[in-house]
Formats: structure tokens, sequence, C-alpha cells
């Protein structure tokens, strides 16, 4: 019998009020919650209905099976069940719509701006400064200890930012060195954040600069002004890559296109390595490798071993990969090469901030990649069950790309079940972080696995998959 929404209304505001979910917010614990309103009469289906998290996924934050680790899915239960501020500060949301919300929203730098940006803002400022590579656990704990309009009242960033924008000429080595922070920091909330929400911030971020930039002086010896350039251009790097995560590949290009301009200006030429490489997967992801490849090599004539190593390990590496999807099994191997006598070079966390993704991990990625398209099936399939188990929770979108290449060994083994297991976690990791860029490689898996849809694994990966394409399209 279906239950009426002022019922469930009137059951909401008294799980609201207890004191175990309020604990469960502090803990961030999504099976807790679906538990605890299950307990009090809301289903799984109306919580699905709500918050647009697909049923089987709320199952398995139930019994534990698997664990919600992004602010976008906290926000997307705490939007769709209507939790009050109280709920929504305990899972570290400091976003709050309500209209008599003061400090942040007129204190602003920029007007018109949502109180939720600047946060974002802030969090990539403190992340920025810790001047290392920060764990996905600690920034969401950093995330959930900024209370948004106390900490952003206080910040001497916004009252130096809002006066270097109104007068430019202010412009310093303190303001400078934050904003290079931010940068930074916006590279590593990548991880935790939607592509949606960095996009947004970003934007926010790139006009600030931009003002800064356009005020001032057109000193080409004026070495502050060189490093907000740099901040200008690893900014539309990232902006550019997550409007590619959302599908926006009109968006992406242009971004890139600005990123490189931003590199000739500053006599970087990393920056224009990254902003080909990163426009390499536009390309690939339609098919054209040998676009893609051609991007690449383009990408490895502006990077430089001596200055960034880990750059040049990457691009190699993408190289072997595209290299080995056209066939081209001698290239592959010499780009491989190259890419492992970089990265032995290499300290990403050292090097430039686009690459801090690059571990361990990551870069057994790329080797499965391309050993599976050059048939090397036994070593593809050895080394993608070692990396399955060294696997953290900590990984981020890059568990989304890393589950999809051990998915695709397993089904060169023909192991369908493997395959389908691995790939439902990792699509799972798509949808709550709107990875959009990697749907079409889960959708290859979904078309391999079709003629196996008699087996329950196989076909609880196949209706997840249809889901989740659902669902991108619906937010187009």
């Amino acid at each position: 019998m279906a239950v009426d929404e002022a019922t469930i209304r009137e059951r909401l505001v008294k799980v609201f009020a207890r004191q175990d979910f309020y604990e469960a917010c502090k803990r961030r614990d999504a099976g807790a919650l679906v538990r605890i309103l299950g307990a009090h009469g809301i289903t799984q289906g109306e919580i699905s209905a709500r918050t647009g998290l697909a049923q089987s996924t709320l199952s398995k934050y139930k019994t534990g099976g698997h664990q919600a680790e992004y602010a976008s899915t906290f926000e997307k239960i705490a939007d769709g069940l209507g939790m009050p501020q109280r709920l929504r500060q305990a899972l570290g949301l400091t976003r709050d719509s309500s209209p008599d919300r003061s400090g942040a929203a007129t204190n602003a730098v920029v007007t018109g701006v949502p109180a939720d940006t600047f946060d974002l803002l802030r969090l990539a400022e403190v992340i920025g400064r810790t001047g290392r590579n920060v764990k996905r656990r600690d920034m969401l704990m950093m995330a959930a200890q900024l209370g948004a309009a106390t900490a952003l009242a206080k910040s001497e960033i916004w009252e130096r930012l809002a006066y270097a924008l109104t007068n430019p000429s202010a412009m310093n080595e303190t303001l400078v060195r934050e904003m290079e922070a931010r940068s930074a920091g916006f590279h590593q909330l990548e991880e935790i954040s939607s592509a949606q929400a960095v996009l947004k911030v970003l934007t926010v971020h790139l006009r600030e600069v931009s003002t800064l930039l356009n005020g001032g002086a057109c000193d080409p010896k004026d070495h502050l002004r060189r490093r907000l350039i740099v901040v200008a251009g690893e900014c539309s790097l990232l902006a550019g890559w997550s409007a590619g995560a959302l599908g926006d590949s009109r968006t992406a290009r242009n971004f890139y296109d600005t990123a490189i301009k931003a590199a000739k200006e500053a006599s970087d030429p990393a920056i224009t390595a990254c902003a080909l490489a990163y426009r390499s997967y536009i390309p690939s992801g339609n098919g054209s490798n040998g676009r893609a490849r051609m991007l690449l090599g383009e990408a490895l004539e502006n990077a430089s071993l001596k200055a960034s190593p880990a750059t040049v390990a990457w691009i190699n590496a993408r190289h072997a990969e595209e290299s080995s999807l056209l066939g081209d099994k001698r290239q592959a191997l010499e780009s491989w090469k190259r890419a492992e006598e970089a990265f032995s070079l290499a300290d990403p966390e050292e090097d430039r901030i686009w690459t801090w993704f690059l571990n361990q991990d990551r870069f057994d990625t790329f080797h499965i990649a391309t050993d599976l398209k050059i048939g090397r099936i036994d070593e593809a399939e050895q080394l993608a069950g070692n990396l399955l188990v060294r696997l953290g929770p900590e990984e981020g979108k890059r568990a989304a790309v890393l589950r999809e290449n051990i998915a695709t060994a397993h089904l060169a083994r023909k192991s369908v079940n493997e395959a389908s297991r691995i790939a439902q976690s990792g699509l799972a990791i798509v949808r709550e972080t709107e990875f959009q860029m990697w749907l079409p490689k889960y959708e290859a898996i979904a078309q391999a696995l079709q003629p196996h849809n008699k087996q329950p694994t196989v076909r609880a990966y196949l209706e997840e998959f249809a889901m989740t394409k659902r669902q991108f399209a619906s937010q187009r």
C-alpha cells in the first residue's frame, strides 16, 4: 500500500530528530542512514525516488557491500530527503539554502555566486597550503571541520583578494601564493567532488585571476604576473578535464586552448603538454585513436624529462595505450619502455600538480590496457589481480579507471562473473562522481557481457549500466 507524502514527511521529521541518525551523519555512514530510515517506514524505493541513487546502491550501503565516500552522494541524500542544516553540517555539507543565511553571501568577493562555491574555494586554499598530496580521507575531514560562514568571514585571503580585485596594483607575493595554493587544492579536490561542482568553482576562480591579470601592467619581467598566468593555465587544464568528464567536449576544448595560450605567455611548455594529453581523451573516447595518438605525439614534443619526468611518463604511457588500440605493437612497446624509464625517475608529488595522480597503481592501469591490446593477456591478468589487492578506498575517481581496466582484463580471459562484479563497483563510482567521460568504457564492457545476460551477476551489471546511462541522459 502506497504511503502518502504527508505521512512520509512526518516520518522523516521524526527520524531527523533521532540521536542515532545524527551520529550516523557525523560518521558519514550511508548504510546506517538507510537502515534507520527503513526501520521507521522509509523504504529504499522512496529514498531512491527522492535522491536519484539507485536502489541497488542503497541496498549495498545498507549491507556494507559498498561505502559512500563522495560529497556529491551525501548532497543527494541531504537534498533529496530535505535534511535540516544541523544534519547537513554533521555530514560535512556546508551549504545552506535558507533565505536568512548571513555572512558569506553578503561578504562574497563575487556577487551572485552561491555560498557553497566559496566553501569549496576555501577548502581548496586550505588543502593547497599544506604543500603536499593530501589523502582523500584527510580532505573529507578538512571539509567537515570547515564551518562555512565563519571560516569565510575570518579568512584573510578574501579581504586581500577583494582589495586586489578593485586595486590590481595591490597584487603581492602573499596573494599570489594563496592563489597558487588554491590551484594545487583544486587538483586534489577533483578526487572527492563532482565534476560539476569543480567546474563551477573553477569558473569563479578563473574569473578572479583574469581580473587581476587584466588590471595589472603587462610587464614580461613581472614574476608575480607570470606565476599568476601559470595558475590560470593550470586551472584551465582542470576546468577542461572537468568539462570533458561531464561529456561537454566543446567546453573542454575551449579551456584547453586557454591553457595553451597561458603556457605560451608564461613560457611554460609543460602546460601545453598536459593540455594536449588531456585533449587526447576526447577523440579516444570516440574511437579516433589515430587522432588521439597524434595529439599525444605533439604533447611529447612539449614535455621535458628534466623539467617533469612524471609528465613524460604519463604521456608515454598514454601513447603506448593508443598505439596498442591501433594495433601498432612495436610502437606500443617502444612507448611503454620510455614510460617506464621516465617513471623510474619521477616523484609525482614533487612534480607538477597534474601529475600527483600518477602513483604506481594508476601507472599499472596503463600497463594493463597496453598488454591487453597487444595480446599479452597472461601478463595483464596477473598485473590486474595484484592491483585489485592493493586498491584502497582513497583512490577516488581513479578507482573508476582502475576497475574498468581490471574488468576488461577479466573479460579477455572470459571471466565474465568477475568482470561484472568489478565493473559494477566501478560504475557506482562513475555515477557518484558524475565521471561521464568514462561511461563509454563501461558501455563497451556492457556490450561484451550482453551474450551472457542470463547469468545473475552479468544481468545485475547490465541493469545498473542502463540505469546509470538514463541518469546521465536526464541531466543533459
